[in-house]
């Protein structure tokens, strides 16, 4: 027979474990020393004792391994609870990946924000043809958040830039507003309502707006005048890029909200 420490040697399962496995029956000593309370085992019991090693290295709780430990008899009845056990393992790594990818995304959106800038100046510039992923619905404007964030989870990590809308409408609407939510990707993805598409640039007028959406009005129309005054026409859709708005957790400070608004024109 072999002592405890004897078997924890063979095995490499530590005598403080030893004692859990004799505590659930999973492992239990042939004999226990009435009077020094020294477990001792017979020989058959390293066998079982390197299978539950193996499970525990392959990541079975410790009941997976008394259920398996009961019935064991060969591998190829493992093959099933391993199958199962390896897709379990999948799920947490994906999981784990997700998680990954959400706060490396906090981190870069964090990053971005700190080098944002107030930036009060209208400027003419030339937008270029980019990929988008997009939502197009007819709503009320709030109803744009639950686009973006079915845009995010569908684009993850291939999405570029910030997020932003298209606005077909040439007035304000209380209901049935023409919207289109767009992510900038870099390559194409097909997913449920979302369509993917090259959206043409062009030449446009833009402007950066700082505070929150309920004053966006007063920066459009600072560009609907600079647009009359230099006799463009402007064309739909309008853009707005959402350079700094409610953050992934926090809702945070609506006036250091940052909208570029961006009116195309011939």
């Amino acid at each position: 027979m072999l002592s405890i420490g004897e078997l924890s040697r063979v095995t490499s399962l530590t005598v403080k474990a030893l004692r859990l496995y004799h505590e659930k029956g999973i492992l239990v000593p042939h004999k226990i020393d009435r009077e020094s309370r020294y477990r001792y085992y017979r020989h058959n019991a390293v066998e079982t004792g390197l299978i539950i090693k193996r499970l525990k290295d392959m990541g079975f709780s410790l009941s997976e391994i008394g259920a398996i430990v009961k019935d064991y008899r060969e591998d190829g009845q493992l093959v099933d609870v391993v199958e199962r056990k390896l897709e379990e393992v999948n799920r947490t790594i994906r999981k784990y990946r997700d998680m990954e990818e959400n706060l490396a995304l906090f981190l870069k959106q964090a990053g971005e924000d700190e080098e944002l800038s107030r930036d009060i100046e209208i400027k003419r510039e030339i937008i270029p043809d980019c990929l988008i992923c997009s939502i197009r619905f007819k709503g009320q404007y709030h109803e744009v958040g639950s686009r973006f964030a079915a845009l995010a989870r569908a684009c993850g990590r291939h999405a570029v830039g910030k997020a932003f809308s298209l606005y077909y409408d040439g007035e304000y609407k209380e209901t049935g507003a023409h919207i289109e939510a767009c992510m900038e990707v870099k390559k194409r993805i097909e997913s449920g309502d979302m369509s993917c598409r090259e959206l043409k640039g062009g030449q446009a007028v833009t402007l950066v707006h700082k505070g929150s959406y309920q004053e966006l009005g007063r920066s459009y129309h600072r560009l609907y005048t600079y647009c009359r005054e230099q006799g463009l026409q402007t064309l739909l859709p309008h853009r707005e890029y959402y350079l700094k708005g409610p953050g992934m957790i926090f809702r945070g400070n609506p006036q250091k909200y940052i909208t570029r608004l961006v009116f195309f024109y011939t």
